[in-house]
Order: structure tokens, then C-alpha cells, then sequence
């Protein structure tokens, strides 16, 4: 699978303005090849968790499992009484999305049966992001087992950073950052 995402995404290295616009657009048939990828590796889930880079390759993947699927949403900006409060070590009485920038909004009613979850992002970097999110979740009974990619930026180490949490992660693509720009990962072989 990932040779034609590599020929696809290596025709823009390695230039990470063009790297980025290729990722941002790909078509339905490198979606496809992707998502097939991906759900052979993926564990069992009960909920797909989308950032929302990746909001199109998540409601494949939910749909190909036939699970529901939610949009993370960051959030920016605390207020400045918010701000105060916790750089004095005053308790906020806020919801645990405003305290961690993250809030995962469920618009329909999700079975109450959900206990696993996957996240899926379009690119793993230092996987704050994805970790963030995976606490919300976990605040809510929900495991993410584990953190699906369609790129996985190596040189980050999000993967280490997941890994230690105990989330498995999976990557369509490894990329590296070189001195000659971006070039696909050949340090160690992609544990896929």
C-alpha cells in the first residue's frame, strides 16, 4: 500500500509547502488505497475519534467498520480570568476540554456500549495532539487503543511520545526530515 501514497507524496519532496498541499488533497483512489491499509492493521474499535485534518479518511474508515465517528476540535483561547486562575494554582472549575484545548463534541446520540476507540490523524508529529484527545476520551470511559496516520513525521517522535502510553500507532507513510528536506524514513524499517 504504500508505494503508491510514497509516488503520489514523494513527487513534492522536498519542498514542505508542496509536501503539505499534496497531503491535503489527495484523491479517492490514494483515500482508498490508505484506509484499506489501515484497517488491516487497526484493532477492534467501538469509535473512530477524527482530528479534523483527517475528517474525510475517518468517516471512510468509520464506514468501513461501521462505527461512529467524532471530530475533535481544538480550542485556542482561554480567557484571561482562566489563564490567571491556573498560573496562581487555583483550582478552574472548567470542563476538561477547556483545560487541555480539546473538546470532542458529540452532536448525535453515540451507543452506550462504546469502549475502545481509535484516533485517526492525517499527520503524526509529536503527538501532543492525538494525546490530548485520547485523555478527553479516556475521561470518558472510552480506550484508544490506538493512533492510525496516513503520514508519520519521524524526526517528532510522536510515536515514542503514544508508544509509552500504551496506544499502538500505525502509519500508511514514514517521512523523515533530512538536510536535503523531506525524503520517506530508511533509518529503521516501518513496523508495519
Amino acid at each position: 500500500m504504500a508505494r503508491p501514497l510514497l509516488a503520489v507524496l514523494t513527487r513534492a519532496l522536498p519542498s514542505e509547502t508542496l509536501f503539505e498541499d499534496r497531503l491535503s488533497d489527495l484523491s479517492l483512489r490514494d483515500r482508498t488505497a490508505v484506509l484499506d491499509h489501515l484497517d488491516l492493521l487497526m484493532p477492534d474499535f467501538d469509535l473512530v475519534i477524527a482530528l479534523p485534518d483527517a475528517e474525510k479518511m475517518a468517516r471512510g474508515l468509520a464506514r468501513m467498520r461501521g462505527t461512529p465517528i467524532i471530530v475533535a476540535q481544538p480550542d485556542g483561547t482561554l480567557s484571561a480570568e482562566t489563564e490567571h486562575k491556573q498560573f496562581n494554582g487555583e483550582s478552574a472549575d472548567l470542563p476538561d476540554e477547556e483545560v487541555n484545548h480539546w473538546s470532542l463534541p458529540t452532536p448525535d446520540p453515540l451507543p452506550g456500549d462504546i469502549r475502545t476507540a481509535v484516533i485517526l490523524t492525517r499527520q503524526l508529529q509529536d503527538g501532543l495532539p492525538e494525546l490530548l484527545v485520547a485523555l478527553l476520551a479516556a475521561k470518558r470511559g472510552w480506550t484508544v487503543r490506538a493512533v492510525a496516520a496516513v503520514v508519520e513525521r519521524t524526526n517528532f517522535r510522536g510515536r515514542t511520545r503514544l508508544e509509552l502510553q500504551g496506544m499502538a500507532v500505525h502509519a500508511a507513510l514514514q517521512i523523515a526530515d533530512t538536510p536535503r528536506g523531506l525524503e520517506p524514513e530508511r533509518r529503521f524499517p516501518n513496523p508495519e
